[in-house]
């Protein structure tokens, strides 16, 4: 192989390389997180960090969670929220935990239900509205 051929050979992979690298990734999806604890942890201390980032990496990509997103970190965010406690429940869906978090939320009593859904083998946040739903009555 000659010199000149060498060089265009490297070029091309490389151009490649580069293209695979962006495209894989501006097309990556949610992350979310390899059990329900995991989960669950990642989205206290985004919630705590307030972090948009993390949370949508957390975030059911079946749903439509941008404006909950931004919602929770308005209401719970910062240093406001402090947890003492979370609960598994599991249902009748292997894919499927209800998580009850209490502590405190700006020093007063604090109570919420999250639920957590296992997609394509990683758990995720259910924050929002499903993205293709329609109401009962609708098709």
């Amino acid at each position: 192989m000659t010199r000149k051929a060498l060089i265009l050979t490297l070029a091309v992979v490389a151009t490649c390389l580069v293209v695979g690298l962006v495209v894989g990734v501006r097309s990556r999806g949610p992350d979310g997180a390899a059990s329900p604890e995991a989960v669950v942890a990642d989205y206290v201390t985004a919630l705590r960090d307030k972090d948009r980032g993390r949370l949508a990496d957390i975030a059911n990509p079946e749903n439509d969670s941008a404006a909950e997103i931004n919602r929770r970190i308005s209401a719970l965010g910062g240093d406001r929220l402090v947890l003492s406690d979370w609960r598994f429940d599991r249902t009748a869906s292997a894919a499927e935990v209800r998580v009850t978090l209490s502590g405190q939320l700006d020093a007063s009593p604090y109570s919420d239900v999250i639920w957590l859904r296992r997609v394509d083998g990683a758990w995720f946040v259910a924050l929002g509205a499903p993205q293709n739903s329609n109401p009962k009555g609708t098709s």
